[in-house]
């Protein structure tokens, strides 16, 4: 309800279930005082329709912020940490509750991007490709540049809060870090939107043999980094899901930070997997968090009851 969107990044027509013909989610917010209703409805005919106290929505873009949340999910761990496309797909979609313009720039870039791999597969010749390929490449290095900005931007602070929520939990001296991989290290959108452009052409011809763009902000990497290691090679299971868990909480209060709104975090089946010194930490940690929606099959050995803000 947050984004109109799995967070599995599944088309919705498979969240259709199955027998049926369409879906209707429908939702009541507390906000300030005020109930708002959210409604969202797909069927394969006309599509998804986003509405918003029972007046359609016209893009996407005009809901969000109304509800922000932070989702958990075991499922996360090998999915989002052993993935790089999925760890993308996670910072975009913090990113795009942050920002509206966030999210316009990778609209506008993805259909840039569409629109340039498409031609590319067309087996342009050379002349051809600098006059069709430009107009396309301008668009992807303008998006792109705002986007590396915001991104790089959001995990330098997510990173640090995330790395002491990690010392926090494990206690046990082992060093975090996360940092964002991408073409430049440039600092200004215009001395980053210039680099991209320059590189889009000089890989051109490359392009043009393998049929699709190789660079820019859908190729960079958000790494995760235990004592130096990657942990995508290196981690325990319960190391990745220390860190994921660790990333969602450093969400949050980059999330409130920005959109002066506390968000609700959801957080399923956090206690697997780990030791109970862990858990007991973490227990801790979330006590000085707002409105959690928590599951675990594990709450007769944790002193629920000791934190006054958790309610079985």
């Amino acid at each position: 309800m947050a984004v109109a969107k799995s967070s599995r990044g599944s088309p919705e027509r498979e969240i259709i279930r199955h027998g049926e013909e369409h879906f209707d989610i429908q939702s009541s917010i507390r906000k300030r005082s005020q109930s708002i209703q959210i409604r969202v409805f797909y069927d394969p005919l006309f599509g998804k329709r986003i509405f918003l106290n029972e007046s359609p929505l016209p893009r996407l873009s005009e809901l969000l912020g109304t509800f922000n949340a932070v989702l958990f999910s075991p499922e996360d761990v090998d999915l989002v940490l052993r993935y790089p496309h999925e760890r993308r797909r996670m910072l975009d979609m913090l990113a795009s509750q942050a920002s509206v313009a966030y999210l316009l720039d990778l609209q506008t870039y993805q259909r840039a991007l569409n629109q340039r791999n498409r031609l590319l597969k067309n087996g342009l010749s050379s002349v051809q490709a600098d006059i069709q390929l430009q107009p396309w490449e301008f668009q992807l290095a303008e998006a792109g540049a705002r986007i590396v900005r915001f991104r790089t931007d959001a995990v330098r602070d997510i990173g640090a809060s995330a790395c002491k929520y990690y010392a926090s939990v494990t206690a046990n001296g082992e060093d975090l870090s996360v940092r964002y991989q991408t073409l430049s290290a440039a600092e200004e959108v215009g001395a980053i939107q210039s680099i991209l452009l320059g590189e889009l052409e000089r890989q051109r011809e490359r392009e043009l043999k393998l049929g699709y763009t190789v660079v820019g902000p859908h190729r960079d990497q958000l790494l995760f980094e235990i004592g130096g290691r990657d942990i995508q090679r290196h981690a325990s299971q319960g190391q990745m899901k220390s860190v994921l868990l660790s990333w969602k909480l450093a969400e949050a209060v980059f999330l409130e930070s920005i959109v002066r709104e506390v968000p609700v975090l959801l957080l399923d089946d956090i206690f697997s997997e780990l030791d109970t010194p862990r858990s007991h930490r973490l227990l801790g940690l979330l006590n000085g968090f707002d409105q959690i929606i928590l599951t675990t099959a594990r709450d007769p050995d944790l002193p629920m009851l000791d934190y006054h803000r958790i309610a079985i």
